[in-house]
């Protein structure tokens, strides 16, 4: 049987550099029993075409030729699965091991068995000790006595040991912060690893925003948990998104969703793949996103990125992408960020200093989104715009111009804000289906659809509202010198 062991530094250096992974997320459902206000998952329904068994284990045979020693199952709810247990079993014969999250209302004394059986790390939901608290955060009845047997069974099985932990998932907000260094003391007394995360701003969490605690009062309880588990002989430097640990999952890590779509992380819900059409060594080979994430320290924006502990600490991403919708600025909720939120770039942006044109020359406006390999922007057509016919329509040329703006404005936007040289190379299969006007409001949706040293291959959408009125494609040269 292998141990559960948290991986080191070193070994998560090694493996982004060597294109490995050390463990791999997946959800198997998405059914739940419970109603969790803060979860991830925005919707309380099924989707209809999750994975089937051949495809899970397709995908789990992947990540262990990739390196993975670990495979982490989400939900949902995972003993909710029909066939957990065999799954489970198949983790177990390609040589990983698996750690269950689980808010443990199916936790009977005959399933922590066999889950003891097979060598499963556990980690169950505990918010809170009051019985009120812990069914505001999880959405049901009688979910503190429930949490509790289920840990109690677990016990009785034979949790924690080297080879089979034992933890508890809690999720700071600020109904329960109060309680997380009692509730961090209770578990080290009972060799339990405690599992703290801030709660991070998606999902149903951004309907319920009054759960966010300030930063400041994170760092007093990041601070006060730290003094606590020095007396168990732990001591680590606090800093988020968890409580006593360092969170890299996204350089060494990665999502599956039920449906087959490839994250990051669970943070950054932006998906760089879908193994039903490519293998998971490609997806992640393959995405700019992942290995930008990769070099974060040469590519983070702002005071994250100028920080002195951003060595060993860079924020939460997913919290960066979700309030600002940019994965690599700084992390709003850092505590240290707290005076420096002027400092940071929130999306929609102006894109006047993002490209070297200038007015009347200047046709984008404002960068809405950015993500893998794509970006949407924004243009309201101008009455001093060069590209207008007689009659104050958009001519042609116009779209090209407007489509090679675009790519500029969303890759400076991704090195840092600072523009970069280039220039365009070639435009193919270009198709005009309608016409915009002086005061129209268009976006251009951009994907680098390839990319080969410093040239790119760019589709292109340009949308008057719903109505698609040009497509085509770009061939462009960018310069790997910024533009001073």
């Amino acid at each position: 049987m292998k141990k559960h062991v948290l991986f080191s530094l070193e070994e998560i250096k090694q493996a982004a550099k060597d294109g490995r992974i050390l463990s791999m997320e997946i959800e198997f459902s998405l059914l739940c029993n419970y109603r969790c206000p803060y979860c991830y998952v925005t919707s309380n329904g099924v989707p209809g075409n999750e994975l089937s068994r051949d495809e899970i284990h397709s995908v789990l045979e992947q990540a262990r030729d990739l390196g993975a020693q670990k495979i982490i199952i989400l939900g949902g709810e995972p003993l909710m699965f029909p066939e957990i247990f065999e799954t489970i079993d198949f983790i177990n014969s390609l040589g990983m091991v698996v750690e269950l999250f689980s808010n443990g209302a199916l936790i009977t004394l005959e399933c922590a068995e066999h889950l003891f059986r097979a060598g499963v790390g556990v980690v169950v939901k505990l918010n809170s000790f009051d019985p009120k608290v812990q069914e505001e955060l999880t959405g049901v009845k009688k979910a503190l006595p429930k949490a509790l047997q289920a840990i109690k069974h677990l016990q009785q099985a034979g949790y924690p040991t080297a080879e089979r932990p034992l933890a508890v998932s809690s999720v700071l907000t600020t109904l329960n912060i109060e309680e997380a260094p009692m509730l961090w003391r209770w578990l080290r007394e009972r060799h339990i690893e405690p599992y703290f995360e801030i709660i991070t701003p998606q999902g149903k969490a951004m309907d319920n925003k009054h759960l966010m605690p300030a930063p400041e009062r994170l760092k007093d309880i990041f601070y006060e948990v730290a003094e606590i588990d020095a007396e168990y002989g732990n001591v680590w430097e606090p800093q988020p998104p968890l409580i006593g640990e360092r969170c890299m999952r996204h350089i060494y890590s990665c999502l599956v969703t039920s449906t087959g779509k490839v994250f990051p992380c669970v943070g950054i819900p932006e998906a760089i793949g879908d193994i039903r059409k490519n293998s998971l060594r490609d997806i992640l080979r393959d995405s700019e996103l992942v290995t930008n994430l990769k070099n974060h320290l040469n590519l983070i924006k702002g005071p994250c990125g100028s920080c002195e502990k951003k060595e060993e600490c860079y924020g939460c991403r997913g919290a960066a992408y979700q309030l600002t919708g940019d994965y690599l600025a700084s992390d709003p909720l850092c505590w240290r960020n707290s005076d420096k939120q002027d400092e940071i770039d929130f999306l929609p942006m102006d894109a006047t200093n993002l490209v070297p044109h200038k007015p009347p020359a200047l046709l984008v406006d404002r960068l809405l989104s950015q993500g893998e390999r794509s970006g949407v922007v924004e243009i309201v057509v101008k009455p001093d715009c060069p590209w207008l016919t007689d009659d104050d329509m958009l001519g042609k040329p116009a779209y090209i111009e407007i489509a090679s703006q675009a790519m500029a404005v969303i890759d400076s936007f991704m090195f840092r804000n600072q523009v970069r040289g280039g220039m365009l190379v070639g435009v193919k299969k270009f198709r005009f289906y309608g016409d915009a006007s002086v005061g129209d409001s268009l976006t251009v949706e951009v994907f680098k659809s390839a990319q080969l040293g410093n040239i790119g291959i760019i589709d292109v959408k340009i949308m008057d509202n719903d109505k698609l009125i040009a497509e085509g494609e770009l061939k462009i040269w960018q310069d790997e010198q910024l533009v001073v």
